[in-house]
C-alpha cells in the first residue's frame, strides 16, 4: 500500500463522542449508537464528518482492552446527555496520510504511516492519533473509506 504522508495543520475540531472498549472490528455498534443519537438530535447531515480517536495502540494492547472514541465533528454547540460526551481536538500539526481503503486495510495503512513516522525526525505529541472520514463506505462503489490517518506531532 502506497501512502504519501504530508505534514499538515489540523484545525480545531469540536466533537461529540461515545467511547468504545474492545476489538476495533466490534466498534460498528458504537458508531450506530452515535449516529442514531445524532440523527435524533438533528446534528447529522450528509456533510457530517466522523472521527475515530485511538487512546491506546493495538501493538501493545490486548484486543479486548483497545480503547477508542467514535466521534462526529460538530458545526454548532450542543447540549449533551448521558449518552455522549463532548471533546475538543485543538489545532495541531500532524503527519497525515489520505487513503481510500477497505475496513481490512486500516491495519496496513497505519503500520505504513507509523513506519514513516519512525524514520522521520518528528516527535509525537500527547494528542492521541485519529482518523477523519470523508465518506460513508457503504455508499462507495467498492465499499471503501476515504480517510485521513493523523499522527499528531510536536512543533519543532
Amino acid at each position: 500500500m502506497m501512502l504519501n504522508p504530508v505534514i499538515k495543520e489540523i484545525e480545531k475540531m469540536e466533537l461529540t463522542c461515545i467511547s468504545h472498549k474492545g476489538k476495533a472490528e466490534n466498534s460498528s455498534a458504537t458508531y450506530n449508537t452515535l449516529t442514531t443519537w445524532a440523527a435524533n438530535h438533528k446534528i447529522l447531515s450528509n456533510s457530517s464528518k466522523m472521527v475515530t480517536i485511538y487512546h491506546n495502540s493495538p501493538k501493545n494492547t490486548a484486543p479486548e482492552n483497545l480503547e477508542m472514541s467514535a466521534c462526529i465533528v460538530l458545526n454548532n454547540t450542543i447540549k449533551t446527555d448521558n449518552m455522549v460526551k463532548l471533546k475538543t481536538i485543538q489545532p495541531t500539526k500532524c503527519i497525515v496520510a489520505r487513503a481510500e481503503i477497505t475496513p481490512f486495510q486500516f491495519k496496513e495503512a497505519w503500520e505504513n504511516l507509523y513506519a514513516y513516522y519512525i524514520k522521520s525526525s518528528y516527535k509525537k505529541s500527547e494528542i492521541d492519533p485519529f482518523e477523519i472520514y470523508y465518506n460513508n463506505a457503504a455508499e462507495h462503489p467498492e465499499n471503501k473509506f476515504i480517510v485521513d490517518l493523523c499522527i499528531p506531532i510536536l512543533d519543532e
